[in-house]
């Protein structure tokens, strides 16, 4: 009998080692059939941003790729009852038994969600009347930046789509006349960009506007469809537009023709019911941080004030010196470029022929980056970048961006240049940096190379970390030594410097209550510049501009600690490793990750 009860007592540990093992398993299993049915739940009730997504047709995701996006109450209604279904369920994995990739995953999804269940008192204070994520600008870039047509299937998705334009603008009409009984509109300017944009779509020939021109286009190059077949597409697409799509965007047009009556020029969403709350959920929701905005605003001045030091060194050397402003001083040095003997230093020729010029430039300065990465990366993603000018269509707008790959491999990562505002050669180096490799460009395609097991992970922005860490390849050039010049290194000063202004403004303008005037004046005294295109953004993306240079100095921050903690054994290599392996990342939840690495628990 003793015997029998040592060996009961032996098996005892042993059965619950396997019933751990086994309830462990269980709730991986469980962990990556919640990861993958999120998506699939969240892409049938969103289809544009499943396109956005680039999904090929064999993943087998499915979703209506004819479809739009529902922007009524109830489609609102259903994408919040998804992030709660999915919260309650992810909360109530035991984190201790699933695998440590999963646990990072597990703790973004939840992090995601519960900010979505936060935001839901909030959902009426977002303007529809948006002149640069509005429903206009939503659907014009789904439509020609995101739908592929690949064969005749594609050519009748695209056209079911222009079908359910009216639907998709009556729901942001509807949704602009609710916000107007609660008092919520943009600032007069903004009202009148998009009235002025809508308008301007509506005049023209409907076989001459963007979207016929796109189809065009895209059907063109489908070599399995007929000529005869074309054409008749061709006549329906022209008619889709002259019947439904002209309608459907003067219907919103004169809704907001009707908000301007009452639109003032206020640009700060205090204004608004729990203006102020908005305000630090916006902060959140685009810096992923909880720090009050009065923080956020006296961190902004304070990084100011640190880049200028750093710029009045390199002015000093260079002939330019006073106490006045540093607004003024770039203003002084910015004449100093006009001298014929540094034009060409400075300068494109004017004319259309330079326009190859520049964008030759940027790809070179792409190539000479490439063979650089090996010096600090331990990953170098295959998928390469292409450089090409801005569509015309968005020409306008002033900007130039990063658009990042498709899954299916069939748009490329492209860094788009705005040939309106020619660039200044000293900074083109650092902007490229910062848009493509080893920036924007080089973070998007690790992710999805390194999580593409786990698709879900493609849904996410968190503009801390993707900005954050574009802003922080700028100062790492610097250091490495890849800015050949002074004029190169005042430039990327100065790129951070705009950065940091940004702060300042947004939380300005939303926190301290600022004036567009005050905005622009104080960009003015700090800049030598100043832009109401700038400013018209921020009114509308409360808490966006303050991601970058936050997100960057978490990083930094997170890179020195590492350094202390690791000595002599710290690898760059390893660090950025650590920073990105794990694709786009709340930066508390970074924080835990590159704290694990430097403790050697990774």
């Amino acid at each position: 009998m003793k015997h029998l009860v040592m060996a009961l007592l032996f098996l005892v540990p042993a059965m619950s080692t396997v019933l751990g093992q086994q309830t462990a398993a269980i709730d991986s299993m469980r962990v990556e059939t919640l990861f993958d049915g999120y998506l699939r739940d969240y892409l049938k009730l969103n289809p544009e941003d499943a396109s956005q997504m680039g999904l090929p047709r064999n993943s087998g995701y499915e979703y209506d790729r004819g479809g739009l996006n529902d922007g009524s109450e109830v489609g609102i209604s259903l994408n919040m009852q998804l992030a709660q279904k999915y919260l309650q369920e992810l909360e109530a994995i035991d984190i201790g038994k699933v695998s440590k990739s999963q646990i990072v995953d597990l703790k973004i999804l939840i992090w995601l969600l519960k900010l979505q269940s936060e935001g839901e008192m909030f959902i009426d204070d977002r303007y529809t009347i948006d002149h640069l994520t509005g429903p206009q600008a939503q659907l014009l870039n789904l439509m020609t930046t995101y739908h592929d047509i690949e064969d005749l299937q594609g050519a009748k998705d695209y056209i079911r789509r222009l079908d359910r334009f009216p639907l998709r603008m009556r729901q942001a009409t509807q949704r602009v006349e609710a916000q107007e009984k609660r008092g919520i509109r943009p600032p007069v300017y903004i009202v009148d960009r998009v009235i002025s944009g809508l308008d301007g779509f509506v005049k023209g020939n409907p076989n001459e506007s963007l979207l016929y021109t796109d189809f065009k286009d895209k059907l063109a190059r489908v070599g399995a469809i007929d000529t005869a077949t074309a054409s008749r597409l061709r006549r329906v697409v022209e008619e889709t537009i002259r019947q439904k799509v002209y309608p459907a965007f003067t219907e919103f047009a004169v809704a907001c023709k009707v908000s301007r009556q009452k639109a003032d020029s206020t640009v700060g969403v205090w204004r608004l019911p729990d203006g102020d709350k908005y305000y630090q959920y916006g902060l959140k929701s685009y810096t992923t941080s909880s720090l009050p905005a009065q923080q956020v605003f006296d961190l902004g001045r304070q990084e100011v004030k640190r880049l200028q030091d750093q710029g009045r060194i390199l002015l000093d050397s260079i002939g330019i010196e006073g106490d006045t402003t540093f607004g003024v001083l770039m203003q002084e040095y910015w004449s100093l470029q006009e001298k014929p003997e540094l034009l060409d230093k400075f300068r494109y020729p004017d004319g259309p022929a330079s326009n190859q010029m520049i964008l030759s430039d940027y790809r070179a300065i792409v190539d000479k980056t490439w063979a650089r990465l090996p010096e600090l990366f331990a990953y170098i993603p295959k998928t390469k970048v292409g450089v090409e000018p801005v569509p015309a269509y968005k020409q306008a707008s002033g900007l130039t961006y990063y658009e990042s790959a498709s899954l299916d491999g069939k748009r490329k990562g492209t860094f788009y240049i705005n040939m309106i505002y020619p660039p200044a050669k000293p900074g083109m180096g650092s902007l490229t940096y910062h848009e493509t490799i080893p920036g924007h460009h080089f973070q998007f395609a690790t992710q999805q190379e390194l999580t593409q097991s786990r698709l879900f992970k493609n849904l996410f922005f968190f503009s801390g970390f993707a900005e954050g860490w574009a802003m922080y390849v700028e100062d790492l050039a610097a250091e490495q030594g890849w800015l050949p010049d002074i004029y190169s290194r005042l430039a990327e000063i100065n790129s951070q410097l705009f950065r940091a202004v940004r702060i300042v403004l947004d939380a300005g303008i939303h926190q301290q209550r600022w004036t567009r005037e005050q905005a622009l004046a104080y960009m003015a005294d700090n800049l030598g510049w100043n832009s109401e295109n700038e400013i018209d953004r921020y009114s509308v993306w409360p808490g966006q501009a303050c991601a970058y240079t936050m997100g960057k100095l978490r990083i930094m921050a997170m890179r020195e600690n590492a350094k202390k903690l690791l000595g002599s054994k710290f690898d760059l290599k390893a660090f950025h490793m650590a920073v990105l392996q794990n694709g786009s990342v709340p930066l508390d939840l970074l924080e835990e990750i590159v704290d694990g690495y430097a403790k050697g628990e990774m």
